[in-house]
């Protein structure tokens, strides 16, 4: 999409031109899912899917440690995918990945943050992907975070409940931003990566929402791999787009606050007294402070977030 607004930044009349790769446009239909569990660790397989359709939950991955754990046959309502959580099993590291649409388990990390390339392209040779758990618990440097994150990894686990209930550390979004800043980009997963089914703090607490565009779990990776996602504690993203008028505008289920982000100080923040289902940013005010990367971020009154996956835009600012 592009197109021309005039607006003002802080020295006066400008023209915008804007120009936005927005993934999320061309409809399809939103899901719901985990990313990351341990079913084996939760108990009998079917007894779990139970548990996460009753939730309202459309799929769920296994990733078990270093295995992949049969799961019931689809139904039209519920669907798996296989994978595992693959690390290094002979030092207590936590780089870990998560593969998921395994037929197979790859073969284990040697130890060295190298041989993630390997693991991914392995992954991807299967029809899969691999994604980035736990990163704020895993405590990465700056440069293995980036070393990682250009890997073929295809994506990032930016709040990870089990995280949160261990040692509150379950948000990595700044990480998350600086990587986007870096031209890192990867979208955005929410997990609860659960362990223990009936622990109703962690256990469908947080989720990734994915817009489909076919059946499956082939169609959610495709999706995952199109950053058509989201990552949630809680809030539904039902929307997220740019309107030509000049408008950022970001529908979801009630919240308090919309925070739509670019790199720095853009773009701006928009609170509501009351929850609110539909939050708008006007680009002829805001649009300047817009550069490479936009994303939303909204905020329900107990203070938990879901955020969308960035679009990539360019802004080019005349002064008139």
């Amino acid at each position: 999409m592009r197109f021309e607004i005039e607006g003002r930044d802080k020295v006066g009349p400008i023209r915008l031109a804007v120009d936005a790769d927005n993934q999320f446009d061309g409809g399809g239909r939103w899901l719901r899912g985990g990313l990351h569990s341990h079913v084996a660790k939760m108990g009998e397989p079917e007894a779990v899917c139970d548990h996460y359709r009753a939730m309202g939950f459309d799929f769920l991955a296994t990733t078990d440690y270093l295995s992949i754990t049969p799961m019931p046959e689809a139904t039209e309502s519920f669907f798996t995918i296989p994978g595992a959580e693959v690390f290094w099993p002979e030092y207590d590291d936590l780089m870990h990945i998560i593969c998921l649409g395994l037929r197979e388990v790859p073969r284990p990390l040697d130890g060295t943050v190298e041989d993630v390339a390997r693991l991914a392209r392995e992954t991807e040779a299967q029809g899969g992907l691999a994604t980035l758990p736990h990163p704020a618990w895993s405590g990465y440097t700056w440069e293995r975070a980036l070393t990682l994150a250009r890997s073929g990894l295809a994506g990032f686990e930016l709040s990870n409940r089990l995280s949160w209930q261990i040692n509150g550390k379950e948000r990595a979004e700044e990480l998350w931003q600086m990587l986007l800043n870096a031209g890192a980009r990867l979208p955005a997963i929410g997990v609860d990566d659960a362990t223990v089914l009936e622990d109703e703090a962690v256990t469908g607490q947080t989720w990734t929402g994915v817009l489909v565009r076919r059946p499956g779990a082939e169609g959610v990776l495709e999706a995952v791999r199109a950053h058509r996602t989201y990552a949630s504690e809680g809030p539904e993203i039902r929307d997220f787009r740019l309107e030509p008028r000049g408008a950022i505008v970001v529908e979801c289920s009630p919240c308090t606050a919309c925070h739509v982000r670019s790199i720095g100080f853009g773009v701006r923040s928009v609170q509501s007294k009351t929850p609110s289902e539909r939050f708008e940013v006007d680009l002829t005010v805001d649009g300047y402070r817009m550069q490479d990367w936009v994303l939303a971020c909204v905020e329900q009154e107990n203070g938990r977030r879901a955020w969308t996956s960035a679009i990539p835009v360019r802004v080019d600012i005349t002064r008139l």
